[in-house]
């Protein structure tokens, strides 16, 4: 598989994995359910199913700060995206668009990024994350 498209599979697992436990799970539960009946209709209904599960697995893992569990579930998904593609590159233009729709961001035809932040403090600690520009003043 390409960079291009193994890329694509890791924003869409990314994309999916992280709106799971949101008011986006309609619209990813429809969007994922299209993609697998317009492949595989056989499999749609499993493909669903499990999909409710990782939504489970992930409110869990977030009830419990367990983000290797989360991770997991996101492995799980970037790979099983990666075999669609493999199977059927022209799935890329569909699951370009669902990650745009959940991302509100317009992928380029290139690799796109994917950003994972985890962090834990504890104590007096303090964090401070961002994907782009971030400034600081201090009083």
């Amino acid at each position: 598989m390409d960079a291009e498209l193994s890329a694509l599979a890791g924003a869409a697992a990314t994309a999916i994995v992280q709106r799971l436990t949101t008011s986006a799970w309609e619209q990813i539960r429809s969007a994922v359910g299209t993609l697998w009946r317009r492949r595989h209709p056989e499999r749609e209904a499993t493909v669903l199913a499990e999909l409710g599960e990782a939504r489970e697995e992930v409110a869990e893992a977030r009830h419990h700060n367990d983000e290797r569990s989360e991770r997991a579930v996101l492995d799980e998904w970037e790979n099983r995206l990666r075999r669609l593609l493999a199977a059927d590159p022209e799935a890329a233009a569909q699951l370009r668009e669902l990650v745009e729709e959940l991302t509100g961001t317009a992928l380029t035809g290139g690799p796109s990024p994917s950003v994972v932040m985890n962090a834990h403090a504890s104590g007096h600690g303090r964090i401070v994350q961002a994907a782009r520009d971030i400034h600081i003043t201090e009083r």
